[in-house]
């Protein structure tokens, strides 16, 4: 059997972040490869640097350029090394756009490299692994020893190496001693295809308590569609479901979010008012889930039903 080859793609982030006693630099991804040792028993690893900045400042359309890089591989598996503020979100733009044919695995760190105790090394070395491996999981984020599905994946901790969960799910996997173990299924992917025209008119706005139909209204300006995030169990205040219906009826398209974690994306309350909920997803990736959804010319109709449907299938 031939070596499967795995194309390390990187971005920068912390795991490339390296104090040299006197300023911050950025390390290639070379180096960072390269110091892991030999990798000839996991895979014939490559690499390729791509120019992204941090990723906090990274936009829809920046993930999307990297989410394009991944689909241009020939590799067997690819690895994205990714700052962690949004690394999630990147992986989620690529579980929408890549098929999952082939292994990509999202990874980062969240100690920077000069660290007396980095965890980029072993986070990487985990990800060829999995990249490397014959389980294929579609896009997967792998973080301190666990494999991650996007939709579910949410950074809740920014000052530890335990930073990743997918709540109430847990991870799909574990990579442990050189070894990938599968213990969930990883949501269905239904691939859309990558967009020419991205869909920008998509905003996402907070209901805090006593929110009134004039600040929704001048919060969400005239957007073609509006991502609210809004409590429990997709539950919003009586004083604002005119606004959510009169939008609706006009032909905007409507998604209903929560900070808390609920699967619900029809209810009585939601067909009442025309309204599509984001079925588990953050109000970050149900915003990006609206802008892909939308691209390209498709309809309101066409973008709530593929939103129901990634739902549907958590």
């Amino acid at each position: 059997m031939s070596m499967r080859r795995v194309e390390v793609l990187a971005t920068g982030g912390t795991i490339a972040s390296h104090h040299d006693g006197d300023d911050w630099i950025n390390l290639d991804g070379a180096q960072l490869v390269g110091e892991l040792g030999d990798l000839t028993h996991i895979a014939d690893v490559s690499v390729r640097d791509i120019e992204a900045g941090p990723s906090s400042q990274l936009s829809v359309a920046d993930m999307l350029s990297i989410v394009e890089q991944v689909s241009q591989s020939d590799a067997d598996g690819v690895v994205v090394t990714h700052g962690t503020d949004t690394l999630e979100l990147t992986a989620f733009v690529a579980s929408l756009l890549v098929p999952p044919s082939v292994p990509v695995v999202f990874t980062g760190s969240m100690r920077p490299h000069s660290h007396d105790d980095p965890d980029g090394p072993r986070n990487m070395r985990d990800s060829i692994v999995v990249a490397a491996s014959q389980w294929s999981g579609g896009v997967t984020v792998c973080m301190n020893g666990e494999l991650h599905a996007p939709r579910r994946v949410r950074k809740l901790n920014a000052s530890s190496v335990e930073a990743f969960f997918s709540i109430p799910y847990g991870p799909v996997g574990h990579v442990a001693g050189g070894v990938v173990s599968s213990i969930a299924d990883v949501p269905v992917q239904h691939p859309l295809p990558i967009p020419t025209d991205l869909c920008h008119d998509v905003v996402a706005v907070t209901v805090f308590p006593g929110m009134g139909d004039t600040d929704l209204r001048r919060m969400a300006g005239d957007a073609r569609a509006v991502v609210v995030e809004v409590f429990g169990d997709l539950n919003a205040p009586m004083q604002i479901w005119g606004v959510l219906h009169e939008w609706s009826s006009a032909g905007r398209l409507v998604v209903l979010a929560s900070g808390a974690y609920t699967p619900t994306v029809d209810n009585d309350f939601t067909q009442m008012l025309g309204l599509v909920g984001a079925g588990g997803l953050t109000t970050q990736k149900a915003r990006i889930a609206a802008m892909l959804a939308l691209s390209d010319g498709r309809t309101i109709v066409e973008a709530s039903d593929y939103l129901r449907l990634l739902g549907r299938h958590q």
